[in-house]
């Protein structure tokens, strides 16, 4: 009964993290692109809606900072590619943290990527 109820408490403590809403990015991108739309048929541009793009990083082992957290710009990265776009809009940023001898974050961005028409 010993090993059930330790394996249980450890199993709980795998299970432990806490998640933050970071906030709302209006519109984000990783590489320069022109937002001069007059020329563009604002109504036949692709979007594709409710793309999740995320980055994980080991911040601490025991105690010790590995200064090496995510990046939000591989999470946006993560999101254009699954999204197959250039931008990103209206993205909710989270943070999620777990610590069990090891520190690990994700950021994750979710949100509308939108595919621009190439220039002339």
């Amino acid at each position: 009964l010993d090993r059930r109820c330790a394996a249980g408490l450890l199993g709980l403590a795998l299970l432990a993290g806490c998640t933050t809403e970071q906030g709302l990015v209006t519109l984000a991108t990783i590489q320069p692109v022109s937002l001069d739309v007059r020329n563009v048929d604002t109504l036949k541009v692709p979007i594709v809606r409710d793309v999740e793009g995320s980055h994980t990083g080991v911040t601490s082992i025991l105690f010790f900072p590995t200064f090496a957290g995510p990046s939000l710009a591989l999470a946006v990265e993560d999101a254009l590619a699954r999204g197959r776009g250039d931008v990103l809009t209206r993205a909710q940023v989270k943070t999620t943290k777990w610590w069990l001898g090891i520190g690990v974050e994700t950021i994750t961005v979710r949100g509308n990527v939108i595919d621009l028409p190439e220039g002339p």
